[in-house]
């Protein structure tokens, strides 16, 4: 009987994948430092750290949640850095203009307890996503109630979480790409329609205020 990467022995052959915290944090800075580029904060110590926070939610906050509700609910699952994105990441926020952001995903193995169900994918899927959405419903107040540079600061934070929340909940699927969005509404329209609906109206000010 093979070890999973719970380390306890379920008969699922799985090799455990030993480098997510040296992943998780090469990420994050790299993420940190291009999304610094892109909004021209990368000199300002304060510009700096919101970005930084910018970051941890809407990336690593994201990818986190898809991990631990996976893991609640039994399976195996760990985040894993995609080095091409990252330097994608890095590369395209050199222009001032967009950044690629593809710094890695949660990759989800076995379910080492109880059985998989169709509303597993839907409660994993959806996790991602309503994380920016609450951290957006957070920081938009914030960003038009502080005053000066706070103000600044806080949009960056929602205005990131705002539209990872809104590109996350697009129903796309392509080759090797499958939107959080795609995997709800394959699971249940009506729960995609409000999560996409919500992500809509939190991005709506980004463009109005």
């Amino acid at each position: 009987m093979k070890l999973n990467y719970w380390g306890g022995g379920y008969g699922v052959p799985f090799r455990p994948y030993r480098h997510e915290f040296r992943d998780i944090v090469i990420a994050l800075i790299a993420m940190t430092v291009a999304f610094a580029l892109l909004f021209d904060t990368l000199l300002s110590i304060g510009g700096l750290i919101a970005t930084f926070i910018a970051v941890l939610t809407g990336f690593l906050g994201h990818e986190l949640m898809h991990r631990e509700v996976a893991r609640r609910l039994g399976y195996i699952a760990y985040f894993r850095a995609w080095w091409i994105g990252l330097l994608l990441a890095l590369v395209t926020a050199l222009t001032r203009l967009f950044i690629i952001a593809t710094p890695g995903a949660t990759v989800i193995g076995p379910k080492v307890w109880g059985y998989p169900s169709r509303s597993d994918e839907l409660k994993i899927a959806l996790a991602g996503p309503a994380t920016n959405m609450v951290f957006a419903v957070v920081f938009l107040p914030l960003w038009l109630l502080l005053p000066g540079p706070f103000s600044f600061y806080a949009n960056i934070i929602y205005a990131t979480n705002a539209w990872l929340g809104f590109f996350n909940m697009l129903p796309l699927a392509l080759p090797g790409i499958m939107l959080d969005g795609f995997r709800v509404f394959r699971r249940d329209v009506r729960i995609w329609v409000v999560a996409f609906i919500v992500s809509v109206a939190l991005l709506i000010p980004s463009f109005i205020l």
